[in-house]
């Protein structure tokens, strides 16, 4: 299952670079987000282990472009002359993120049940969706 994921994100990487070229980085980002939303729904539901192992293949698929292509927007979204530092800002969260997160839902998996997992999976694809829905509007 780990090495699916690990083998779908790098087929993502490289399928959605390409597609990306083609639509666009917003209508990939925003696929790509709720992608990841449905990946973390297969995870979460009651169902056999089949569902949501295609789900981990989905979120893997669907994560793919989404670091690469928020860094690539940047300028946009904050001017060339501030890309620089809030890209550097960027990595830095991402870091802090890559180790907050899973030890968060390790703790929680620890004081409840494994069962905890999907749900949480589904708040942070959902979280991540809405606040780049939100910090996407233009005043």
């Amino acid at each position: 299952c780990v090495s699916g994921y690990w083998g779908s994100l790098f087929l993502g990487r490289v399928v959605q670079g390409f597609v990306a070229e083609r639509l666009g980085t917003g209508r990939v980002l925003r696929a790509s987000l709720l992608g990841m939303v449905a990946g973390a729904v297969l995870i979460a539901l009651p169902a056999p282990a089949w569902v949501a192992v295609a789900g981990l293949l989905v979120l893997g698929f669907a994560a793919a472009p989404v670091f690469p292509l928020l860094t690539l927007g940047t300028a946009e979204r904050v001017g060339a002359a501030h890309a620089d530092r809030t890209i550097g800002v960027q990595i830095a969260a991402a870091g802090l993120g890559g180790a907050l997160v899973p030890s968060g839902i390790g703790a929680l998996v620890a004081y409840t049940s494994v069962e905890a997992l999907g749900p949480a999976l589904v708040v942070l694809a959902a979280a991540l969706t809405t606040l780049h829905a939100v910090a996407s509007r233009r005043p």
